[in-house]
């Protein structure tokens, strides 16, 4: 095993934006990586499953899935535990615990290794030439979508799933694991902390498979479970689960259709859309609000993107509002994320300050730094849309290659064509 499970290891990983309820139904009954990982091998005697269930398994699953690799070719381009381990590790050799989340990392920032290029070695040291070739198979995020206070963890993990997306965990391991067959079955005194760390990958669910189970691939070869395989029923990797990890690829584009698209939806508490009209740069809503105006906020991406958005008024100091917290990752990687600010269940409200009030979002398909733009917005000169085009600069797709509709929602699809973010500016005549 060899995964330590002290919380405050985890305690600042990225998290994901919760969806809406709508995102989580009607997903398939079930859904398979397995054709795309590896075949199972043994860690052996030794602590290093975090390199197991983040290189040799998810990383190795997200390539086969990007190149589309079937058999042997999966085995002959797996990815290295040891190049990740070597990294992580406390002490010399390979016995002491890792936390998930320090592999993770490795893999995020560095990249990883081919297990022909790197083998399974305990004393071998991590060379620059080593990294060199390691940070072409950089994952571009990882998040948390689970973790052991989660409720209904079953269904994240399931939405990730069937998104194609493989979920490291860090699982709380009792002592009858070790002799699971096809699906295990917990004995009735496992059903406590064991503070046993044990870090796998799933790969798959079925809703029907001894009656709803998640399917995963362990590192204690191919003799174990099911040829190294193990089925785990829904309510039992929900109590031995302690935190769920999604690892995220570069998302391969489409030629054929917009590679930047959403929408955006202001709706009054009682249910009122506020319209908008569009003046070739920038939206304004139709009527005028008064200070304490309740709404709701709603947010949409059709195509992968980080997607940011804040706020500000006449005297241009500005709010983040999306990402929520210093924690949560701006990426949104599914074909379709419907994402309701600040929740479903929480209203937006217009404050004391009249004039005008702008809302701004910006979709890109790459990473920005959020606090630098709003600073820059905050000293820069003109009017809003001036100064954050001014900050923006040559990132920011030209308006021809835009096409934006709006009515009761504001929706856009744009081609970036070597440009990387579509801002989208909303103007509100603020009221006292």
């Amino acid at each position: 095993m060899g995964l330590l499970l002290d919380d405050s290891l985890y305690a600042n990983s990225p998290t994901a934006a919760i969806l809406m309820r709508g995102d989580y139904a009607d997903l398939p009954s079930s859904a398979s990586l397995k054709k795309y990982a590896p075949t199972p091998k043994s860690q052996g005697p030794y602590g290093t499953c975090a390199g197991w269930a983040t290189a040799y398994a998810g990383r190795t699953i997200l390539e086969a899935i990007r190149n589309d690799w079937l058999g042997d070719i999966i085995d002959e381009n797996s990815f290295s535990p040891s190049y990740v381990y070597n990294q992580i590790r406390m002490v010399k050799g390979c016995d002491a615990g890792t936390s998930l989340v320090d592999a993770l990392d490795v893999v995020r920032d560095q990249g990883a290794a081919k297990l022909d290029e790197f083998g399974y070695e305990c004393e071998r040291e991590v060379t620059d030439s080593d990294k060199l070739r390691a940070i072409n198979y950089r994952i571009i995020e990882y998040r948390e979508i689970a973790s052991a206070r989660t409720v209904e963890k079953t269904k994240y993990v399931k939405k990730s799933l069937a998104e194609g997306r493989p979920i490291v965990i860090a699982f709380d391991c009792p002592p009858s694991f070790s002799y699971s067959e096809e699906v295990w079955t917990p004995q009735e005194g496992d059903y406590k902390n064991w503070g046993r760390g044990h870090g796998m990958t799933v790969i798959g669910y079925d809703d029907k498979k001894f009656d709803g189970s998640f399917e995963l691939i362990n590192s204690w070869g191919s003799y174990w479970g099911k040829d190294g395989f193990v089925w785990i029923r829904y309510s039992d990797f929900d109590f031995f689960c302690k935190y769920a990890f999604e690892m995220i690829d570069k998302s391969q584009p489409d030629p054929e259709i917009p590679d930047l698209s959403g929408t955006l939806q202001f709706r009054e508490s009682n249910g009122d859309a506020m319209e908008v009209t569009f003046n070739g740069q920038y939206f304004s809503m139709k009527n005028p609000y008064h200070a304490g105006t309740l709404f709701e906020l709603r947010i949409s991406n059709n195509e992968p993107a980080y997607v940011y958005a804040f706020s500000s008024d006449l005297t241009f100091k500005t709010y983040q509002i999306f990402p929520l917290d210093e924690r949560m990752i701006a990426y949104l990687p599914y074909r379709q994320n419907n994402v309701a600010i600040p929740d479903e269940e929480s209203y937006n409200m217009l404050d004391e300050t009249s004039g005008v009030s702008y809302y701004c979002f910006l979709y890109s398909k790459e990473s920005l730094d959020l606090k630098d733009i709003m600073m820059k917005v905050e000293s820069e000169e003109g009017t809003f849309w001036e100064r954050l085009i001014k900050v923006l600069g040559n990132k920011t797709v030209d308006q021809a290659n835009i096409d934006f509709q709006s009515s009761d929602v504001i929706s856009f699809k744009a081609r970036s064509k070597g440009k990387s973010v579509v801002p989208i500016l909303i103007e509100i005549n603020h009221l006292e």
